[in-house]
């Protein structure tokens, strides 16, 4: 039987995980041999929706089989469904995988990200983010004057 460590988060949700699940993240392994996990480990500036997130795609990658190409399909269904959540819970879970150190997941995600930008103007990119155009016309006029090789 597999030990079971208690993670919660920022906002105050409780998840039992296999130590195994844990140990995925270098900073919660370092908490674990520190003997810090009396009352479970609190994950700061990680909420429930990225914290569930960042255990599924840990979860997944510790029940993998050694068979690459299926966990590599797993990923790219994974970051598709990341990329339909809304994008503060995107971001989110971003920011958890780069907190924990969990290399394969934010590369994942910042890979995501290029996609989404890929091939995309400004406008474009700032309405998929949300983006307020925060320049007068002519500001914009003299910035796009000013680095007109950026808009070729």
């Amino acid at each position: 039987m597999s030990k079971k460590i208690t993670l919660k988060s920022s906002d105050g949700i409780s998840f039992q995980v296999d130590e195994a699940v844990a140990l995925m993240s270098p900073r919660i392994k370092r908490m674990i041999e520190d003997d810090r996990t009396g009352n479970g480990i609190t994950i700061p500036n990680v909420n429930s929706a990225a914290l569930a997130k960042v255990i599924e795609y840990c979860k997944k990658h510790v029940e993998a089989n050694a068979d690459d190409t299926e966990l590599k399909a797993w990923d790219l269904d994974f970051a598709r469904a990341l990329e339909g959540l809304d994008k503060d819970t995107f971001f989110a879970v971003t920011s958890a995988a780069h907190f924990l150190n969990i290399g394969g997941l934010f590369d994942l995600t910042c890979k995501t990200v290029a996609e989404m930008v890929r091939g995309k103007t400004v406008d474009q990119i700032r309405d998929i983010f949300h983006i307020k155009n925060d320049y007068t016309d002519a500001e914009e006029a003299k910035m796009r004057k000013e680095n007109a090789w950026a808009f070729e």
